[in-house]
């Protein structure tokens, strides 16, 4: 997770010393020790920690020449055997062992599609010197941050939006649209960021820069649902996806210390802990460190007995931390000045005091089950694609497993959206499923075509065929939310020492995934049956059977929290709203969404919430505030009595 800077600059303007060190100072968060090189017109300067410096993670390299080519990187590569059998065979040998050096070698030796070739975490530059070109790549997820700003014919590459604004000829001016797509978690917008003069790279897309100073971005990787018909047996395809699962925890593994896992009670996290300590105890390896929190009895978010189940399948207990000790609001407008853009996410605080227990438990890495419920779950929407395509028999039966009764209701839950989608399309009356909050100012709206862009980039989701359900999996694993998200929760894990990994966001299991049939995903009444039948023999079965409702819902805790309003912060920053100063939301339909909210629980509070952290975010920014770094574990108590530690 290191940071790092390019600066390509023909009239070499941009390279002053003053302004790459006024950089490298936004960068501190991201490592206190740095490396610069020079050549010609380019600069190419890196930043990381001590820690991130061991084998596993970025390693010793900072500024790595690969003659022609130099790199730097934010990057933790897997599968490097297959990497360097691949080298090997392309007739490259790489000139050291970091990552660094590997993307390095890969660019030697298959150029800009060297990303075909790099499985990992990662945002890189790599600065052709014979060519004068430059190139630089994301992961398909964007677990890593990448950024770059044109100025003046000169091309500025960051992995943080704060670096590229501290840099003296870079405007600060904000991007109200930009702010206004995220107010509305827009599935717009991929390359804005608040600031005008700032874009973002894509998750799974590159950045070409050639010798006359052009520039563009295109993607290398598509989420491709493609179920086939020649697909392996069910029972094959569940060990074929423990070998996938096996191999990518294997990966993901510290090399030193342990390695923690955040265990839930759910379906994902538990496969991936059976999986993975069953793979490490055939390697001989010490066993994944289990990380849990506990709920009071009757919270939704309750797992407990479940998780102490699993733990005793395992002849362990977990580290436990109690919800009651995590305020959901503490800290949050130190918080938000901290962040890089001002997207925060939701359960901040939950993670941070995840973190922290990690961090305690010695450990460097922690690994996290994101990626299930996108990959091996759809939600009841396929029933409308049952009934658009006339498989009406099966539409009977998928409609009582999953609890329907009565023809009015399945009328108003599946036969009339989908009529009613196709009349409108017909019409030539299509609106966006998802369009902004009611308290985004209507002229605003219309000026800047926010609904015409959301209802494209919906379009663009759904363009792959598969109907809703295929479309609904593409928007949970394609949509502009996600990078925000990854990137927002490396940083969170930089701060604590600690790297994030996501072992079922494998792209192998990715790939796999998107092969298989839906109702693998679906059916009978219960979801995920491809993954639980994968980890059947590493984890009690009681665990894995298909459950009425689901477990380890965050929403109470959520709406509970944010609702409290403590000491009336939120309603606070909503009464003086910079949004609403700068025309972009109607300030007193806030206000009043937050008061339905707050007293009723009425309207969205997700949408809310994000609109407070963009407040805070750019209250942060006003002239003469100031901010007082905070130690973001000094709110977190030690859990109640009768917890382990």
């Amino acid at each position: 997770m290191s940071g790092f800077v390019a600066i390509v600059d023909p009239s070499k303007r941009l390279l002053a010393e003053a302004s790459v060190a006024r950089m490298l100072g936004a960068l501190a968060a991201r490592g206190d020790r740095s490396e610069v090189k020079r050549d010609g017109e380019c600069v190419l300067a890196v930043t990381r920690f001590d820690w991130e410096l061991a084998e596993g993670f970025s390693g010793p390299g900072l500024v790595v020449t690969d003659a022609p080519v130099s790199v730097v990187a934010d990057a933790t590569l897997y599968y490097r055997d297959d990497l360097l059998r691949a080298l090997k065979s392309a007739g490259v040998r790489p000139s050291g062992p970091t990552a660094a050096h590997l993307i390095a070698a890969a660019y030697r030796a298959w150029g800009t599609d060297c990303t075909k070739y790099l499985e990992g975490d990662f945002a890189f530059v790599a600065y052709d010197h014979a060519h004068r070109g430059l190139f630089a790549a994301r992961d398909f997820t964007g677990r890593r941050p990448l950024y770059y700003a044109e100025i003046d014919g000169a091309l500025l590459v960051a992995s943080s939006v704060r670096a590229l604004v501290a840099h003296p000829s870079c405007p600060s001016d904000l991007d109200d649209v930009a702010l206004a797509e995220l107010a509305s978690v827009s599935l717009a917008g991929h390359s804005r960021t608040p600031y005008s003069a700032v874009s973002a790279v894509p998750a799974a897309s590159a950045l070409f820069r050639d010798a006359t100073g052009s520039v563009r971005t295109k993607p290398y990787w598509r989420l491709d649902l493609a179920e086939s018909d020649d697909t392996e047996s069910f029972d094959a395809a569940s060990e074929h996806l423990g070998e996938l699962l096996s191999a990518a925890i294997v990966e993901r593994r510290a090399l030193a210390g342990p390695t923690t896992i955040w265990l839930s009670g759910g379906y994902d996290s538990p496969a991936m802990y059976g999986i993975g300590n069953a793979a490490l105890d055939r390697l001989g390896q010490a066993r994944l460190v289990p990380v849990s929190f506990s709920y009071p009895v009757g919270d939704a978010g309750r797992e407990d007995e479940l998780i102490t189940d699993i733990a005793n399948f395992w002849a362990t207990q977990p580290t436990w931390l109690s919800i009651d000790d995590v305020p959901l609001l503490a800290n949050a407008a130190e918080n938000a000045a901290l962040a890089d853009i001002p997207f925060q996410h939701a359960f901040e605080n939950w993670l941070r005091a995840l973190l922290g227990a990690t961090a305690r438990g010695g450990s460097r890495v922690a690994l996290y089950g994101d990626g299930g419920d996108q990959l091996f779950a759809v939600s009841t929407v396929f029933l409308r694609d049952l009934f658009g395509t006339l498989r009406w028999r099966e539409l009977r039966r998928e409609w009582r497993a999953f609890g329907g009764s009565g023809a009015r209701a399945l009328w108003r839950s599946v036969v009339r959206p989908t009529l009613a989608a196709r009349t409108r399309a017909a019409r030539g009356k299509i609106g966006p499923q998802l369009p902004p909050p009611s308290w985004i100012r209507g002229d605003f709206v219309a000026k800047h075509e926010l609904s015409r862009r959301q209802l494209e980039a919906e379009a663009a989701l759904a363009a792959g065929g598969g109907g809703d359900a295929a479309a609904e999996t593409r928007r949970s694993l394609e949509n502009p939310v996600v990078p925000r998200v990854a990137t927002g929760f490396s940083a969170f894990g930089l701060e604590h020492g600690i790297e994030l990994r996501a072992p079922l966001l494998d792209r192998r299991i990715v790939e796999f995934a998107a092969r298989r049939p839906r109702h693998e995903r679906a059916s009978a009444g219960a979801v995920k049956h491809l993954l639980r039948h994968s980890a059947r023999e590493f984890l009690p079965s009681h665990v894995l059977a298909p459950r009425k409702a689901k477990t380890g819902v965050l929403t109470d805790y959520f709406a509970r929290s944010f609702r409290a309003d403590p000491n009336a912060q939120v309603s606070d920053v909503f009464s003086r709203s910079i949004l609403a100063e700068r025309g972009i939301v109607d300030g007193a339909a806030m206000q009043q969404a937050w008061h339905e909210y707050k007293t009723r629980g009425v309207g969205s509070g997700g949408h809310l919430f994000v609109a407070f952290q963009i407040e805070l975010w750019l209250s942060a920014r006003a002239p003469n505030a100031a901010v007082t770094p905070v130690n973001t574990d000094q709110w977190i108590r030690m859990p109640a009595a009768g917890f382990v530690q």
